[in-house]
């Protein structure tokens, strides 16, 4: 729970904040006493592993497109099994796990910066500014404009 708490933290994340969690994230992954549910001390930490890799790999590639195909084979699975592991292990689909990250990072964005919501679209890796707009709605129940509004208030 501990692991999933701060990964979920770090979605919402600049790089140095991602960063810094990661560091705080590597006492409590070697501290973990999963493995003694599992039985299977191996295969907890081959799925962290596994998990890490394609966590930094979403960081690094989440402007442009990214192929399932792709993150299957830099993890060493073939699609169909990259499928099922990672929904099984996030409970999520990987699309809708790039689309979460890729709506936290324009919401910091949002937050921190003066860039026009069009401008922030393409930077998080959205090709489409309407189709970037209903997806932040539907996530956050408010529009990147609204967002903005409403995170300018909170903070002075």
């Amino acid at each position: 729970r501990a692991i999933r708490k701060i990964l979920t933290e770090m979605n919402g994340m600049d790089e140095l904040g991602r960063l810094s969690a990661m560091f705080r994230l590597l006492p409590v992954i070697f501290t973990s006493s999963d493995h003694t549910f599992a039985g299977k001390p191996m295969r907890i930490e081959r799925d962290v592993r596994r998990m890490q890799q394609i966590c930094v790999y979403v960081m690094t590639h989440y402007v442009h497109s990214i192929a399932l195909d792709d993150i299957a084979a830099e993890v060493g699975m073939n699609r169909s099994a990259f499928c099922s592991y990672f929904k099984r292990c996030k409970g999520m689909t990987f699309s809708q796990f790039v689309t979460q990250y890729r709506l936290n990072t324009a919401c910091e964005l949002l937050k921190h910066s003066q860039k026009q919501v069009s401008e922030i679209c393409y930077l998080v890796g959205f090709n489409d500014v309407p189709h970037f707009n209903r997806m932040f709605k539907k996530a956050k129940r408010m529009s990147p404009k609204a967002y903005r509004n409403a995170e300018s208030i909170k903070s002075p």
